[in-house]
């Protein structure tokens, strides 16, 4: 019976069609593990079924597989070992070896966590550089141990402990020799070692830290703060967001021991113009400065920084509701070479953004979120001389689509965070 398709060249007017090309066989894992026996293990997946079907795995040397996972982690390796028996024997290569223990990132009880990490690298302790563990359980013989055992870490972060505090923190500051970075962010109840209890232990020497991270250390004092200034000469990076015990007594004394490149007292509500004044004396060498939400900086504060560190790149001035205009024409004629600025909540206008925008044609990003003052003729004015503007925050504030078609059509690749349904 014809079942009504052509037979032959002719019959339609045209060539004879190829016949199109039988399915391949669809893989199905279900055929590959019944040719398993129950006695075989996950690793033996990769071998089962013909040639053409099995892991592109396989194909790869174990000189090119050692290179690989040499990239990860002591921890990463530990969970790669259970992947498979030929993984296993890859990383128990690597584990002799001293590159992969260079950073190590533990869980657990400090104490328990250095003393299983010490047993388990044996020879290879002296290479451990950085140590990382969150929300552990911080004891003063748990930091002994840490720095007896790792006495070359230069790395140090302990983050989120309750149970971390000044005790426990002295040991790592006089006995490691070459710590450089630390952080302690969200450990409430840490406050830097009294400075003449560490005068006597330290004697002629002072560690090498560069980096401080301190956010969320409520229990941070000025008195804690100066103990760290006289420690710490070589300072270069300190944050101090939300460390609200930490007022203008203490950073009054930070350009007197630190040439810092940056620092952030965000949330800091005992900060003041008083402070700033201060600070400005850090002149050239500052690039980055937070003062986010302290409420008691104003125009006058913002006016001597800007004139004397007039090589910031980034100023984060969100919420000092005292700062306006003045202030930000101060911060476009005095920071030239700023890069990025937060003036979100502040009381700067159309006038003072104008003036901003041809003093600081660099600017890369600028957050404006809640501005109530600013409109179109600002925004423009920052769009046609910004042009190289990336990102751009105007969240809740009165610009309507004018302005937000001049960043459109001057800022080619600026991303526009809003709150307008109608933009589009």
């Amino acid at each position: 019976m014809s079942t009504g398709s052509c037979s032959g060249p002719g019959v339609c007017g045209g060539a004879r069609r190829r016949p199109p090309p039988p399915p391949e066989p669809a893989l199905s894992l279900a055929a590959d593990l019944s040719e398993l026996s129950l006695d075989q293990g996950y690793h033996t997946l990769a071998d089962c079924g013909p040639p053409s079907r099995r892991r592109r795995d396989n194909t790869l040397t174990d000189a090119l597989w050692l290179k690989i996972l040499s990239y990860l982690e002591v921890s990463d390796l530990c969970r790669m070992s259970r992947v498979c028996r030929r993984w296993s024997r890859f990383v128990a290569r690597l584990s002799a070896r001293p590159e992969p223990w260079k950073r190590i990132r533990a869980a657990g009880p400090l104490e328990v966590a250095a003393r299983c990490a010490g047993a388990r690298a044996g020879p290879c302790v002296s290479a451990v550089r950085e140590w990382r563990t969150k929300t552990c359980a911080v004891t003063v013989a748990g930091a002994q141990l840490l720095v007896a055992t790792f006495r070359n870490l230069t790395h140090l972060a302990l983050t989120g402990s309750n149970t971390m505090d000044a005790r426990a923190l002295a040991p790592v500051i006089t006995d490691l020799v070459d710590l450089r970075h630390i952080d302690l962010t969200g450990c409430p109840n840490v406050d830097w070692p009294e400075w003449a209890w560490l005068e006597s232990r330290l004697t002629t020497r002072r560690p090498p830290i560069e980096y401080i991270d301190l956010t969320d250390c409520s229990a941070v004092t000025d008195a804690g703060l100066c103990a760290l200034l006289h420690t710490c000469p070589s300072l270069q990076y300190l944050y101090l967001r939300r460390c609200t015990l930490v007022t203008d007594a203490g950073v009054r004394w930070i350009p007197s021991y630190c040439a810092l490149k940056e620092l952030s007292v965000s949330d800091c509500t005992g900060v003041t113009d008083f402070g700033l004044y201060e600070l400005a004396k850090l002149g050239q060498a500052l690039r980055y400065i937070s003062v986010a939400k302290c409420s008691q900086v104003s125009d006058s504060g913002i006016r001597t920084l800007a004139r004397r560190c007039y090589k910031l790149r980034y100023l984060n001035a969100r919420g000092c509701g005292a700062l306006g205009d003045d202030g930000v024409e101060a911060i476009g004629r005095g920071c030239s070479r700023l890069r990025a600025l937060d003036l979100g909540a502040t009381d700067v206008s159309e006038a003072g953004l104008q003036i901003l925008a041809r003093c600081c044609p660099n600017l890369k990003k600028l957050a404006l979120r809640g501005c109530e003052l600013i409109g179109d003729d600002g925004l423009e004015a920052v769009a046609y001389y910004c042009r190289g503007l990336t990102q751009l925050n105007i969240q809740d504030t009165p610009v309507t689509l004018r302005g937000y078609r001049a960043v459109k059509k001057y800022c080619k690749r600026c991303v526009i965070e809003h709150t307008n349904p109608g933009f589009c």
